[in-house]
């Protein structure tokens, strides 16, 4: 077995990190040189109100010398944070851990998930959520001011103006329909 099939294995093995000594143990099995990164975002499973989170650790290609003759693609380990089903044994939850298709856990990264994949009824939704959560903000800064600042009742305005737009936004995605690809 070679090095890249090793540390094929190796990842394969561990679907679940949930330790210090875990992550020893599959990083003893890895190339010292192996680029490490982490995901820019937690990943979850829709919908699942009782969860718990993992570690979950995946090859992915790596460029280095970027742009120069010298550029070149070798496997590298990605971290991933995800939330695995809180009631689920081990294996569901590493199933769920190793799933490729989870998209990430905040509104905003989960909308242009669904949205990059044409699924435009999800992707709203949580473009809605997202509007909500803005015109709420606005409307709390809007209110530490007095009613009498000029820049307070600019603020009102807007945090009016993004909820109609989070309404709007929520209406069209009941009706829209889906792109398929």
């Amino acid at each position: 077995m070679n090095n890249h099939d090793a540390a094929i294995a190796a990842v394969a093995a561990a679907p679940m990190v949930d330790t210090v000594g875990a992550l020893r143990t599959l990083l003893a099995q890895l190339p010292d040189e192996m680029p490490l990164s982490l995901d820019d975002h937690h990943r979850a499973l829709p919908g699942e109100p009782d969860r718990v989170h993992t570690v979950h650790p995946s090859l992915v290609a790596t460029v280095s010398g970027l742009g120069t003759e010298a550029e070149s693609t070798q496997p590298g380990l990605l971290l991933t944070q995800v939330y695995v089903p809180f009631g689920a044994d081990e294996e569901e939850q590493a199933a769920v851990a190793a799933r490729a298709d989870l998209p990430a856990y905040g509104e905003l990264p989960r909308a242009a998930h669904y949205l990059e994949r044409g699924e435009l009824r999800a992707g709203l939704k949580d473009v809605a959520e997202v509007l909500e959560e803005v015109a709420h903000l606005v409307g709390e800064v809007a209110a530490d001011c007095t009613e009498h600042d000029e820049d307070g009742s600019k603020l009102r305005v807007e945090a009016k103006r993004i909820a109609h737009a989070a309404e709007r936004v929520g209406r069209l995605a009941a009706e829209v329909e889906e792109v398929a690809e």
